[in-house]
């Protein structure tokens, strides 16, 4: 099978390839610090992890499809 589900060649990544582009818990544990003291401490700990998880996933994503 050539195509995958979305009408593109399916791509196999290696673990490495994965490393490379997914965030590791301790950049988004950074990520959501630096989030946290530019928005002046108005919201819990875990809304500033998800934004945090939300934005360097997005990231990957972006990485991920330009590759």
């Amino acid at each position: 099978m050539t195509d995958g589900p979305f009408f593109g060649p399916r791509r196999r990544f290696r673990d490495r390839e994965l490393r490379d582009v997914f965030p590791t818990p301790l950049e988004i544990a950074e990520r959501a610090y630096e989030l946290f003291l530019s928005d002046g401490r108005r919201l819990s700990e875990a809304e500033y992890w998800r934004r945090a998880e939300d934005d360097l996933l997005e990231r990957a994503a972006r990485r991920a499809t330009s590759r």
